[in-house]
């Protein structure tokens, strides 16, 4: 017969093959990509029985995994590590929201990176375009990074909004729910990223709150 489920396994679980090999009331549980090479959506099942496990147990769980939403769906904070250093502790969230570099934006996350220089208090020259973006402690003449997240851009926005873009809409990609696409604007050598349910036609805009200025 196989083991009995851990006295921690949350009860919605029947599945003793899955506990197969923890422990008893583990007080730390260690997985080193527990789900990779499965399917999305075993994948999605597993993830949410590990989470369940977690917080039953209330072990304290180091997960280390290269995918993304395993990451920031299961994680309370999350360390991002390149070449053994550590460039960020954080909560999932402030990690998405607030990167404290470049590396990290394009880590996490789909994002579009920009190269800038600031020309003024909250203004940045990304060479196609001036963009209105808290520039924080950063001064006039200083060369920074500009973050945008795809769902930050908005399509065809009113002509009276800030950090309004002509272009062309390029590459799409349908996810069903949603679609990534690239847009390019006028003079600019790169795309950007874009994700919604409405794709552009000819212009976009981004918030100023929707910037992040980080240091080049």
């Amino acid at each position: 017969m196989p083991p009995a489920a851990p006295r921690c396994s949350p009860a919605a679980s029947n599945n003793a093959l899955h506990w197969r090999a923890l422990a008893f009331d583990p007080k730390v549980l260690l997985l080193d990509e527990p789900l990779a090479a499965l399917d999305a959506g075993i994948r999605q099942q597993l993830r949410d029985e590990i989470r369940s496990l977690q917080r039953a147990c209330g072990a304290t769980t180091l997960l280390v995994t290269h995918d993304q939403d395993e990451a920031l769906s299961l994680a309370d904070r999350v360390a991002v590590v390149d070449g053994g250093r550590v460039l960020q502790v954080d909560t999932p969230e402030r990690l998405y929201t607030q990167p404290v570099s470049s590396q990290v934006a394009r880590f996490v996350g789909h994002s579009s990176v920009m190269q800038g220089r600031v020309v003024g208090t909250n203004t940045v020259d990304v060479s196609f375009a001036i963009l209105y973006a808290d520039t924080g402690a950063f001064r006039p003449g200083d060369k920074v990074d500009v973050l945008v997240r795809p769902e930050h851009v908005q399509p065809d926005p009113p002509e009276t909004s800030l950090n309004r873009l002509a272009g062309r809409r390029t590459e799409v990609r349908y996810f069903g729910a949603t679609c990534r696409y690239d847009f390019i604007p006028d003079a600019a050598r790169q795309p950007l990223l874009c994700e919604g349910r409405q794709l552009a036609e000819h212009t976009i805009a981004i918030a100023p709150e929707h910037l992040r200025i980080l240091a080049a």
